[in-house]
């Protein structure tokens, strides 16, 4: 079988495809997988690294306001679909699947043109408008959850959102391992994640109070690519970019503070972490009041993110109270069952 795969100009839409790709090179190794992506967006890094044979095109953004940059955008989107035909003639994939982002449009709209069988994943609980127009060329609709099967009638199924960790990695960890690779003590660990572009203003949040968190945590800090300020302190522990190391950080920090990207959550739902969300403006605001909704996590802002983390570390109700509910708002077995209606099992 050929897999095309689509989206980019941010991770957002590419991580919960990467997961049912790396489960499709573990049990379908005979099958191709293509991805298109934009030009020079920061998935191209990750796609290559991962072996993944990538085509790009033209992105033209989907603006809902007038711009007079809406009108080369009609001649950018015109150009992307010659460029998906093309591609897509080219390869002459089974399925093409997508998770969102403006350069999915035009390869789902010629692909149905092409008769190629459409698969549109929707992670974030706000639907962006990508989606709301590839809902329309799209055969099924997976969703993360239950109150988003109605906006997409009898096309959607609920799946849970894709995800790097599995049941069975969790399964295998042990606190106590952890802590001795990395040499960490007993103290509570606070873990920050900025998410893989960094986030400035919460950086310098962390910073201003460092010396206070230091007192009680140990503090393991994602700052973002070329966004960290080289600080040496006890218990302060500083990086970049978290790959690897993070489904061990995750597993055992006591509190998480991070944005609300849709991965992250997913991510800390499956590990049932006590988390605060800062949300970034737009669609992780929504992800984090859905969040917030169902008990799942202590949503904040930067003005009052401190003491939220004293007052939640003081607080064991409510920590274990958060971590049940987190844990509880998706299913995680979403990548086999996605996997499931791509080979028809």
């Amino acid at each position: 079988m050929k897999l095309m795969f689509t989206g980019g100009g941010t991770l957002g839409p590419v991580n919960p495809l990467l997961a049912i790709i790396d489960e499709i090179k573990k049990n379908h190794k005979n099958d191709e997988v293509f991805w298109i992506s934009t030009k020079n967006g920061i998935e191209n890094n990750y796609l290559n690294l991962r072996g993944i044979k990538t085509y790009q095109i033209s992105a033209a953004k989907l603006r809902r306001y007038l711009s007079i940059y809406n009108v080369l955008d009609v001649f950018i989107f015109i150009k992307s679909l010659f460029e998906s035909y093309k591609i897509i003639k080219k390869i002459n994939p089974d399925i093409i699947i997508s998770a969102g982002a403006y350069v999915s449009v035009p390869t789902v709209i010629i692909g149905k043109l092409l008769k190629k069988k459409i698969l549109i994943h929707q992670q974030d609980v706000w639907i962006g408008l990508a989606n709301r127009i590839m809902k329309f060329f799209s055969d099924t609709i997976t969703v993360t959850f239950e109150s988003q099967l109605k906006y997409f009638a009898n096309r959607a199924i609920l799946t849970g959102n894709p995800s790097r960790f599995k049941i069975n990695d969790v399964a295998n960890l042990s606190r106590d391992l952890i802590l001795k690779k990395y040499n960490f003590n007993k103290k509570p660990i606070l873990l920050i994640l900025g998410g893989s572009s960094g986030a400035a203003n919460l950086n310098n949040e962390i910073y201003a109070a460092l010396d206070r968190l230091l007192q009680t945590f140990q503090v393991i800090h994602s700052t973002g690519e070329n966004k960290n300020y080289k600080i040496e302190k006890k218990d302060y522990y500083q990086y970049e970019f978290l790959d690897r190391e993070l489904l061990d950080f995750m597993f055992i920090a006591d509190i998480v503070v991070s944005r609300a990207g849709m991965a992250t959550l997913t991510e800390l739902s499956l590990l049932k972490k006590t988390a605060i969300i800062v949300p970034l403006p737009g669609h992780q605001e929504e992800n984090a009041k859905y969040f917030e909704k169902y008990g799942a996590v202590d949503n904040s802002d930067l003005k009052n993110l401190t003491e939220k983390i004293f007052l939640l570390h003081a607080n064991e109700n409510k920590k274990l109270s958060l971590s049940e509910n987190i844990n509880k708002i998706m299913p995680h077995d979403s990548v086999e069952k996605i996997i499931a209606h791509i080979y028809g099992y």
